[in-house]
């Protein structure tokens, strides 16, 4: 029905999409201070356009990176190795398909993972703020990409077992154009000093829990396809290996 790859870009997509709330809470006050201190003259969506633009690029460049490093590892064609990465695909997809129940609050228990390097990009962000045109925009959004965040955290096992740089980036571009329509709305809510919250928690109410059932049918899938490679033969773990698997 899937390959491994289109699975993996589809997790990142919806964990992106249907995490909005968590969204908003971590970057929305980033991109209301963007929009609210703006300097007069400039256009709001020309900001967003430039700062959306980087933080996508950067993630793009993380899962290229990971998927790099993932892709490497398998080609070492040492068959525990890639039952290991198969499994932890599998079992992430599980857990964000999980999270999509309750509020993920596993999700923030990651975030302090990021803040050593964070310290080395946050200096580069404060030299574009509040950003003047686009390409400061740019610069402000590649650095952005970078800020420490549980949800990109939970995306990047996926771009590790995606099957190589180009792989890994698609991956992680699925998860920034994930994203994108609910920090639109935050963009929009910012621009206008208003809310966004109520909007973000009314579309999820009934999405959300859907997209979940999806995500634990995949990570079930993906687990038994990893079975399936460590040797396991059983009519069961076939059929479901199959669901996602050529």
């Amino acid at each position: 029905m899937f390959d491994l790859l289109a699975t993996q870009a589809l997790a990142a997509f919806t964990l992106a999409l249907f995490g909005g709330l968590h969204c908003a809470g971590m970057c929305g006050g980033f991109v209301g201070a963007l929009q609210i201190n703006r300097p007069r003259g400039v256009s709001a969506a020309r900001l967003a356009a430039g700062y959306h633009a980087g933080r996508l690029t950067s993630y793009t460049l993380a899962g290229a990176l990971v998927g790099g490093v993932g892709g490497a590892v398998y080609a070492l064609d040492v068959l525990p190795i890639q039952v290991v990465l198969l499994a932890v695909g599998g079992a992430m997809l599980l857990a964000i398909g999980a999270s999509m129940f309750g509020r993920g609050a596993w999700l923030k228990r990651l975030e302090p993972l990021g803040l050593a390097l964070w310290k080395l990009v946050g200096p580069l962000a404060r030299r574009v703020y509040p950003p003047r045109n686009g390409a400061q925009a740019l610069v402000a959004g590649l650095a952005w990409g970078w800020i420490p965040c549980g949800m990109v955290y939970a995306a990047l096992p996926l771009a590790l077992v995606a099957g190589g740089v180009g792989q890994g980036a698609l991956v992680m571009l699925a998860f920034g154009l994930g994203t994108l329509p609910n920090m639109v709305l935050v963009d929009v809510a910012a621009s206008r000093v208003g809310g966004s919250g109520g909007v973000l928690a009314s579309a999820q109410t009934w999405l959300k829990p859907l997209a979940g059932v999806v995500l634990v049918v995949f990570g079930l899938s993906g687990l038994a396809h990893a079975a399936r490679v460590a040797g396991a033969d059983h009519p069961a773990i076939a059929g479901l290996a199959s669901i996602c698997h050529h």
